[in-house]
């Protein structure tokens, strides 16, 4: 059994692994429980539970879901640079400001 599962997890696959072995041994349930001593109740309810899990197309797993670590990462930012002729030169930079930039072009396309 893996040591990181939690006890409950723990019984439940127990209980998985003794259902599975009830479906193998072509044993009635009530032979099955007498033969491994285990509570026929308890083992009713079990099969029903992952019998309904089946159905309902619940996947169980043994193991824990587990997530892997997930890094994000900015594209590196460059200055964007604006030439307008030979001798002018626009140069926008990080966290500009927008209505600054439209300011400027209006007086450009003005003169």
């Amino acid at each position: 059994m893996n040591p990181s599962l939690s006890k409950s997890e723990i019984n439940r696959q127990r209980w998985r692994e003794r259902v599975n072995a009830w479906k193998d041994s072509g044993q009635s349930q009530k032979e099955f429980c007498k033969a491994h001593h285990l509570g026929f109740a308890t083992f009713r309810r079990w099969r029903g539970i992952f019998k309904a899990e089946n159905a309902e197309g619940v996947v169980t797993t043994a193991e824990p879901v587990r997530f892997l670590p997930v890094s994000v990462h900015e594209p590196p930012y460059t200055n964007l640079t604006i030439h307008i002729q030979d001798d002018l030169r626009i140069e926008i930079a990080q966290g500009f400001d927008p209505q600054l930039l439209r300011q400027v072009l209006q007086v450009l396309r003005t003169s």
